[in-house]
């Protein structure tokens, strides 16, 4: 494109005459008919002015060139900020353009920068600044909408930005009550699994090739006779389940086969007397395929699942079960839940543990178990408002592979879910750790029925569990 109407001219003198027919008609080749019949075809707009050769055009682009402006080996470009008063018509048309909507946002807001590709941000680039400086409108990038297969570090943005959203911190922060320190704590003791067995186990592990250190048996007198008590699962029940661990670990089996032979077996051993009986009014569920109710997702956030939720099921006929049936009909999904799967819409959860192959997708087990609470918090605040606070914090257990660790969610200042972790509850990869694991799944089992099913009665149902 050229500013000025003597640039025209001396554009249309290099022009050679093609109307003169004082010379014969080149010769033409095959090769040079095909070429020209796919020339054709791309140039649809012959009303057009034809141009320079590229070695002329360049040569008068350069006599137009400001001396001050640099040179540079790419293709010239007409810098002239006149060039900003022609209208659309003449402009030259093969010049690539943004969208009517790009070009919209532009004279909206014409200092407004794209966000950079690679760090997130709307600082403006000097690349960026150059261009609206030089006449070329840039392309805007709208924000990509989130979804299940966006990073976890985008999610996890989005999540801190979004007042629907939750942030993440350490156990060990000033934010987490004192109830929940001292509920963590005493997990922290258990899983490093000192003084946890009785005296009368150490002759019997002796024989085996097990790993269990000494200071793991409780020899204190003023204790031994309880820890003498404590139920523990079965000496044969330990050794297979490590050794199918094992397997799985080295024959890197799928999560579905952690799920089943593994996880699942330690569940049933601490909520259930057999494979289908519960112990009680705790027990659990697969829910692999529990979905948030839309009420309660997080704002432009994918839709997070659970591997296994731990619920509370009151007694048939007792009045909790009647306020639970009263409260789910004018409930989202008619459900005491933030989901409406299967029979968890009148048994509230209280326990919800996300499960991962080893070593991978840490942050993924994370942001699902996040976005999960954040969705309960909702669920347990819905109709009620801020001021029902008797239930302090939500627990959960993320499992890679061996190991399970504990950490739940508070409520900050804001009434945003904050997820506090964590602690390790124990293993599959050894002995010690699985009877770890068992002790901790117990101390957290008591901790629904004598904590949080109370507070849940008082909050929720407005009801005196007493």
């Amino acid at each position: 494109m050229y500013g000025t109407e003597e640039a025209v001219s001396r554009w249309l003198a290099l022009v050679p005459n093609i109307s003169s027919g004082n010379l014969p008609p080149p010769a033409v080749t095959q090769e040079q008919v095909e070429r020209q019949k796919k020339r054709r075809k791309l140039n649809s707009q012959g009303h057009k002015l034809l141009s320079p050769p590229a070695s002329e055009r360049v040569a008068l682009a350069g006599n137009e060139m400001s001396p001050s402006t640099p040179s540079s080996s790419k293709r010239p470009r007409d810098d002239d900020e006149n060039s900003f008063t022609y209208d659309n018509s003449q402009l030259d048309q093969t010049t690539p353009r943004p969208s009517r909507n790009q070009r919209a946002l532009t004279n909206q807001n014409p200092t407004w920068e794209p966000f950079s590709a690679g760090t997130g941000e709307g600082t403006p680039s000097q690349a960026s600044s150059a261009s609206l400086n030089s006449g070329i409108v840039p392309v805007l990038k709208k924000p990509r909408s989130v979804n299940s297969r966006t990073s976890p570090t985008r999610q996890f943005r989005n999540a801190e930005v979004n007042e629907t959203g939750f942030h993440t911190e350490s156990l060990r922060s000033e934010k987490c009550p004192p109830s929940l320190n001292t509920l963590w704590r005493e997990l922290n003791r258990i899983g490093q699994g000192g003084a946890i067995l009785p005296v009368s186990l150490e002759s019997r592990w002796g024989d085996t090739d097990a790993n269990i250190p000494f200071f793991a048996y409780d020899r204190d007198p003023a204790t031994k006779d309880q820890t003498e008590s404590v139920d523990l699962p079965s000496f044969e029940w330990v050794q297979s389940l490590y050794g199918r661990a094992k397997d799985c670990r080295f024959n890197r089996e799928s999560e579905l086969s952690w799920n089943g032979d593994v996880h699942a077996p330690i569940l049933e051993q601490v909520f259930r007397v057999d494979r289908f009986t519960s112990r009680g009014p705790v027990d659990f569920r697969w829910t692999q395929a529990a979905q948030i109710i839309r009420e309660f997702k997080p704002k432009d956030a994918p839709s997070k699942m659970v591997d296994f939720c731990v619920f509370y099921k009151p007694a048939k006929g007792s009045p909790e079960e009647h306020a639970l049936e009263l409260a789910c009909k004018t409930r989202p999904g008619h459900s005491i839940n933030h989901t409406d799967f299967s029979d968890l819409c009148q048994r509230p959860i209280a326990l919800s543990i996300e499960t991962k192959r080893p070593h991978i997708e840490g942050d993924t087990a994370t942001l699902q178990v996040s976005t999960w609470h954040s969705a309960q918090w909702r669920s347990l605040r819905w109709n009620h408002g801020p001021t029902a606070r008797t239930i302090e914090f939500l627990p959960g257990i993320i499992v890679q592979g061996h190991e399970w660790r504990f950490v739940a969610s508070v409520l900050d200042q804001d009434g945003k879910s904050l997820l506090l972790e964590e602690v390790k509850l124990g293993g599959t990869d050894s002995e010690l750790g699985i009877y770890s694991l068992v002790l901790g799944l117990k101390r957290l089992r008591r901790w629904i029925e004598e904590d949080y099913w109370p507070a849940f009665v008082s909050d929720i149902l407005n009801h005196d569990s007493g």
